[in-house]
């Protein structure tokens, strides 16, 4: 292996680490009660993770630039199996919260991982190798989501727990293995070398432009759009002349974004690559306008392809902002940049859900009018950002 290409195994090493994350979030809330768990340590549980990598975010950008990088990776692997065999035991509460700080720490490592070795050997085609990344992702997130209610139903949680991390030694070692002899090449910096800092107008403007586009399409318009769906269709709606349950529409319309993420994260790239401020902008608009159609659609069939049109836009907008900050970035810079756009970007995973929630006290409706504003911000600031930057909004950096 070429030190710096490692990014397909990187890539299905962290895919495979997934399996015990993605168990909780599917199974734990409706497990819950027979589980002795409060709705308060639900929440806990399923965000200390988010809020951990604020801090673990940055030490892992640390690792990267002192420490063998496919060390790391195998490293981080091992420590998701443990923490995933840890899950099986709900009893142990602190032990089970300790177990979701590791977890976050591991996800800082694994994600760190895979955008560097996506972008560090060869910049210049960073867009196709982040929209491959993520469609790898993908097929963790839903391998994980299709295993976790057969696997509690048919065997119960802990046994589940453990096949969880069985899944995700037997699923990760082999690409770990191969990532196993990575190192990057970081050159010395020169004491006048370009430094950019994470605090620039520039960079922070894009930093905001990636929480804002995670933030809703990761948490806000699932949570949003679930609450419409149960107030347009409290006894299910007609599809295709059969009565569907509202909790199979619902099922469907979160399916969505994970097919997106699958189906169209490589080409996605691919077109970033080519002209990144293009791609954002359409990219943008379209999510607009599918966020209004989210707020003011009243049929089954129309929500749910709406909703997978502000999915795939929305990742779009994302890996176009990923290219654009990788390009930016000089090499001795980038992992430090790096950490912290994924700051950013989990802060807004972790609020994008609670405000989802929260703003159902105007209602889904307007809720997801506000989605749609929130998502046309993000054009000024992109134009904001190329204008400080210095470069041309149309084409990107």
């Amino acid at each position: 292996m070429r030190a710096g290409r490692p990014a397909l195994a990187v890539a299905l090493t962290t895919a495979a680490s997934l399996f015990g994350d993605t168990l909780l979030y599917t199974a734990l809330p409706v497990n819950a009660a027979r589980l002795g768990l409060d709705g308060l340590a639900v929440g806990l549980i399923l965000s200390l993770n988010r809020w951990v990598r604020l801090v673990t975010n940055s030490v892992a950008a640390q690792l990267y630039e002192r420490l063998p990088a496919g060390l790391l990776v195998v490293a981080a692997l091992a420590l998701a199996v443990v923490t995933s065999a840890v899950y099986a035991l709900p009893s142990l509460l602190l032990l089970f919260f300790g177990a979701r700080l590791l977890w976050g720490f591991c996800w800082s490592l694994l994600r760190h991982g895979s955008y560097l070795a996506a972008i560090d050997d060869t910049p210049q085609h960073c867009g196709r190798h982040l929209g491959e990344m993520r469609a790898v992702f993908g097929i963790g997130y839903l391998a994980g989501a299709a295993y976790a209610p057969f696997a509690v139903e048919a065997f119960g949680w802990p046994v589940a727990c453990l096949g969880a991390a069985l899944l995700t030694l037997v699923g990760g070692a082999g690409p770990a293995l191969i990532a196993a002899p990575w190192r990057r090449a970081i050159r010395s910096v020169a004491p006048d070398a370009e430094r950019l800092s994470v605090w620039s107008a520039e960079l922070v403007a894009l930093f905001l432009i990636g929480a804002l586009q995670l933030s809703l399409s990761a948490g806000f318009v699932i949570v949003a759009g679930g609450f419409r769906i149960a107030g347009l269709f409290p006894g299910g709606a007609p599809v295709l002349g059969a009565l569907v349950p509202a909790s199979f529409i619902a099922g469907v319309f979160v399916l969505s974004q994970r097919v997106a993420q699958i189906g169209w994260s490589t080409f996605a790239g691919r077109i970033a690559e080519r002209a990144a401020g293009r791609t954002f902008l359409v990219a943008a608009v379209v999510a607009v306008f599918g966020s209004v159609t989210l707020a003011s659609a009243t049929e089954a069939s129309l929500f749910v392809g709406a909703g997978a049109i502000v999915f795939a836009a929305t990742v779009t907008a994302i890996i176009a902002v990923e290219v654009v900050i990788a390009r930016r970035a000089p090499a001795h810079d980038r992992a430090r940049i790096l950490a912290a756009y994924n700051t950013w970007a989990d802060l807004g995973a972790a609020c994008g859900a609670l405000a989802g929630g929260a703003l159902q006290v105007v209602g889904p409706e307007a809720a997801l009018w506000i989605c749609a504003f929130l998502m046309s911000l993000t054009v000024p600031l992109w134009l904001f950002a190329a204008r400080v930057g210095r470069w041309n909004a149309m084409v990107g950096s």
